[in-house]
């Protein structure tokens, strides 16, 4: 069932409720003295549709990452803004790790405080960011239950056995606690992925198949004098690395597009690396990234042990505060939007409209607030950071379904929530269109996928950026006088996960690679591309400006946008992603569109 916006507003009317709430101080020897602090995101919304199994056994282990809250968010985003005002004096003078510290950083004294107090509690600290605002940390869950003052169950429900807390935890209000994420073992971003058998044939000069490198790089008029020299990609990931890396160098021997060195990062505390089912995942990220600039200097893998909440948190903050990471980066995955008031969720008639038992379940997201101070500190610093929508249309993975394996699933699931991280203010949101190619590497056909996310964010406003962009309509659930976040920002290639998409090598046969996990690392590449051209000293810096700049201006939009309003041509209908049709202009299917790349370097560079 698809819902239509207007009863998805009518349904959670009223949901938002603070954060946070004071509360009576706790007791017992690690009790905090004067007031505490509650955070009431912090509950999984739908435990009462899993079976409770009782007290977590006290010695498992469990990871979490505590956030302090930065002095001057609003400073932040002044600056932020100032960057990218090309009549100001602040344009494309971007902050460094150490000088965004030193500005906007945590004071050390209440770094010290937290830590001491996170130490004091049996927990040990694996890692601080140079901002002091993001601690990681390790302990047992009776460490972890008694220290945040919530119990600790284990739970089974059809998405498997878990570990989650049951009250909503609590910290000293003088430490200036902004989140906790990690307290359950369920929530984490998922990413789909399908190889799909290598094939080829046209018909009346349109084929249907997988695109090359070669191919994208004529459709989406990529010249050859800027290949990505200079620059390098990022691409956030979790597990093994070793089979990826090899598949990449048969690849980039198969299309000819020479070696690019790798090197890998793991955040700090992260030790089991042995997981290979990403890698298909993983493998279109890569190939997709180095495809579309093949003059790359190098791609940086940002793995974490697995994709929970709390490690995603880790590989965000570790590319944030790497002052050498590269200037734009992939994350192909996603989970639903966070909520404001979780609590009232598990009830509310909304979620009972979705007959899965555990939908409530995936709902819980408070890691938004926690990647939101990430990913501005990432974007103060010059940097870009692209996310694939996903593939439920205009839904969000409500659950994990298995249709084509661990992942989002290839279905609209009926809750018009957007995908986070793509719909995050500093973050580029990255669509998906189906395009068949004349095997020449001419365009006959490209239209917006039918599982390509997109939508209005139901409780961030429109970015500074995004204001004023003709199409963006949808105001927000909790406060009807504002307009909303919308994504996409762009799209690309995403194929239709049945037989169209971008040829890969996968355990090393030649395969297909699609869905909107490919569209994303598609832009990183070709804004590496764009990069490469460019003679500032920091680069363009958050590619959204200078996109929505292009994309509002009649005279620079054509040349730099193809514009997605064309029918799929299956349905003879306007291509739509469940809610929302593609349309001219920007929409909340495809975003401006795909990229005219030489376009681009013209308008950002001056290199026409």
């Amino acid at each position: 069932m698809v819902l239509s916006v207007t009863a998805v507003a009518a349904m959670l009317a009223g949901l938002a409720t603070p954060a946070l709430a004071a509360t009576t101080p706790t007791t017992g020897p690690l009790a905090p003295l004067g007031t505490s602090v509650s955070y009431l995101r912090n509950v999984l919304p739908g435990l009462a549709r899993a079976t409770d199994l009782g007290p977590a056994a006290g010695a498992t282990p469990m990871r979490a990452v505590v956030s302090l809250a930065r002095p001057d968010p609003s400073g932040e985003q002044r600056l932020l803004d100032a960057e990218h005002d090309p009549s100001g004096p602040q344009f494309n003078r971007f902050l460094s790790t150490a000088k965004f510290a030193d500005r906007f950083g945590v004071p050390a004294d209440r770094l010290t405080a937290t830590t001491d107090w996170l130490r004091a509690g049996g927990l040990r600290v694996t890692s601080v960011s140079s901002a002091r605002d993001q601690i990681g940390v390790t302990g047992t869950v009776a460490s972890v239950s008694r220290l945040f003052a919530t119990p600790i169950h284990a739970f089974d429900s059809p998405d498997g056995h878990f570990l989650a807390n049951t009250a909503a935890p609590s910290t000293p209000a003088n430490l200036g606690v902004s989140n906790i994420v990690g307290l359950n073992t369920l929530q984490r971003m998922h990413s789909p992925s399908l190889p799909l058998p290598l094939q080829s044939s046209c018909l009346a000069r349109t084929c249907v198949g997988g695109t090359t490198p070669a191919d994208l790089w004529s459709v989406y008029e990529q010249p050859a004098a800027f290949t990505g020299k200079g620059q390098r990609v990022a691409i956030f990931g979790a597990g093994a690395t070793e089979g990826l890396v090899s598949d990449l160098r048969q690849f980039s021997d198969r299309f000819g597009l020479g070696q690019v060195p790798v090197r890998v990062h793991h955040p700090a505390g992260d030790t089991d690396f042995r997981d290979d089912s990403g890698r298909v995942e993983w493998n279109i990220d890569t190939q997709a990234a180095h495809g579309m600039a093949p003059g790359l200097d190098g791609l940086d893998l940002y793995f974490g042990e697995d994709l929970t909440d709390a490690d995603v948190a880790k590989v965000f903050s570790e590319y944030t505060d790497d002052q050498d990471s590269p200037r734009q980066a992939s994350a192909s995955y996603g989970e639903c939007e966070s909520v404001p008031g979780l609590s009232p969720i598990a009830g509310n008639p909304l979620f009972d409209l979705v007959t899965a038992p555990p939908v409530a379940l995936g709902l819980g997201n408070n890691l938004d607030a926690t990647l939101t101070a990430i990913t501005r500190q990432a974007a103060l610093e010059g940097k870009t950071i692209f996310s694939s929508t996903g593939d439920t249309g205009s839904s969000c993975p409500v659950v994990a379904l298995p249709v084509i394996g661990a992942g989002n699933g290839l279905l609209n699931q009926g809750v018009p929530l957007t995908n986070s991280p793509s719909d995050l203010p500093q973050v580029v949101g990255v669509g998906g269109t189906v395009l068949y190619t004349d095997g020449a590497g001419h365009r006959t056909r490209e239209y917006g996928w039918a599982f390509g996310g997109g939508g209005s964010a139901q409780f961030i406003p429109a970015p500074a950026y995004q204001r004023g962009t003709p199409g963006l309509t949808l105001h927000c659930l909790n406060d009807p006088a504002t307009l909303c976040r919308g994504i996409p920002d762009v799209a690309a290639q995403a194929g239709d996960v049945t037989g169209n998409g971008y040829h890969i090598v996968s355990r090393g046969r030649p395969e297909q690679g699609a869905g909107t996990s490919l569209s994303s690392p598609l832009w990183a590449g070709m804004w590496a591309r764009v990069q490469s051209a460019s003679t500032q000293p920091g680069g363009l810096g958050f590619a959204d400006y200078p996109i929505y700049r292009l994309g509002r201006n009649p005279a620079s939009n054509p040349r730099d946008f193809h514009d997605i309003s064309s029918t799929d041509t299956r349905t003879a209908l306007p291509s739509t992603n469940g809610l929302y049709p593609a349309l001219p202009g920007w929409d909340y299917q495809t975003g401006w569109g795909t990229p005219r790349v030489a376009g681009l370097i013209c308008d950002l560079t001056r290199h026409c």
